[in-house]
């Protein structure tokens, strides 16, 4: 793989971030949270459209016939940054990095995967899961109707599945796990937008009765390309964590700075200069390991599923404080809905479960230190 050099990180960076601040002002970011997705396709179409085909956000890794490129995921992992940082409503992490990993990991889909790096549609991948790994009992079944491979159940939880044109779905054939590719726009698919605490994260339930399905042949187990993709999603999700919590830190210190409270800046007062500390302290420890994470599957370390899970539980934690101390330093103005403080607490509590808790990630790593006899 090609290592991204600091200056083409920096104007990738640059690029993301004058896209999500032209675009996604703090008034249009409150409208998403409060009052739903944007429209119909359940995501900001205007600005997706403009990262896809201006940065190129969604081909930064395909090459020419729709297989992966040896772009590392480095260049994910900075585009991430920006997109937590500005809470960017668009199926990156769902479209761009989940599905698009399953559909170039199989055969059968290099058109569909050109259209996703364009930017002209988008895809969901319907995979059970419970404590970062797959939930085998819930996966659909598959069955063949004259030929025509037809799927029956329901995936819960589909991150991006509200706006998604097409279905990557993990289903069993003959009880064996299979990657299927479902168009959404059929008889037999329903589709039914979840309640979440934070709009700009949208779930849906994938129902499917009898829906046709086209079957996604690979040279690799099903199960096994669905681990690589998840553990490449959750590393792209760090990242985004790392930037929210990053923005957060900002927030809190400029306000700290303005805010006046007995005639002199709150910022200079002693618990608010160690909250901002501590804040910053945990930021960078969770930069730390996400950036772990990220350059051990790029390098198909071993060692790069419990890196993973680290970052994962280290980061949600991280975002997780420092939304709340940011919420504490700007009292009561930060529990207004006019306010983006709030939004940020949605994101931390919601990535905090996404693809596994940090307790289910902590058990990960406790059970890979016993197997190497290291004490918990």
């Amino acid at each position: 793989m090609t290592p991204l050099s600091d200056e083409e990180r920096a104007t990738l960076s640059s690029s993301v971030r004058a896209a999500c601040t032209r675009l996604l002002p703090e008034h249009r970011l409150r409208a998403v949270a409060y009052e739903g997705p944007v429209g119909d396709r359940g995501f900001d179409r205007q600005l997706w459209e403009v990262l896809c085909g201006q940065v190129g956000v969604a081909a930064i890794d395909i090459a020419d016939g729709g297989q992966t490129d040896d772009c590392p995921i480095a260049a994910h992992a900075v585009i991430a940054h920006e997109v937590g940082r500005a809470l960017a409503p668009v199926p990156f992490l769902s479209s761009a990095i989940l599905a698009t990993r399953l559909l170039t990991a199989t055969d059968g889909a290099i058109d569909l995967v050109e259209g996703l790096a364009a930017g002209e549609s988008t895809a969901a991948a319907a995979v059970p899961t419970k404590d970062g790994g797959v939930e085998e009992a819930e996966l659909p079944v598959s069955s063949d109707d004259a030929g025509q491979c037809r799927l029956s159940g329901a995936v819960r939880h589909v991150l991006g599945a509200a706006g998604a044109e097409h279905i990557v779905v993990l289903a069993t054939q003959n009880g064996r796990p299979q990657l299927y590719l479902v168009d959404r726009d059929q008889s037999g698919v329903t589709i039914t937008v979840e309640p979440v605490l934070d709009a700009t994260r949208p779930m849906a339930t994938v129902a499917l009765d009898g829906a046709a399905a086209r079957c996604l042949p690979a040279d690799r187990p099903a199960e096994e390309i669905v681990a690589d993709s998840l553990r490449y999603a959750l590393a792209v999700l760090t990242a985004e964590q790392v930037g929210a919590a990053e923005r957060v830190l900002e927030m809190a210190v400029e306000y700290a700075r303005v805010r006046r409270q007995f005639d002199r800046p709150i910022g200079s007062f002693q618990v608010i200069k160690h909250r901002c500390a501590d804040m910053l302290v945990e930021l960078e420890m969770a930069r730390s390991a996400s950036l772990a994470a990220v350059e051990a599957v790029e390098a198909a370390d071993p060692d790069a599923p419990w890196l993973v899970s680290m970052a994962k539980a280290v980061c949600s934690e991280s975002l997780r404080g420092a939304a709340h101390a940011n919420l504490q330093i700007h009292g009561g103005i930060g529990f207004t809905w006019e306010h983006a403080v709030g939004l940020y607490v949605k994101r931390a509590r919601t990535d905090e479960v996404l693809f596994g808790s940090p307790a289910a990630h902590w058990t990960v790593l406790e059970r890979s230190a016993a197997l190497i006899g290291v004490a918990s």
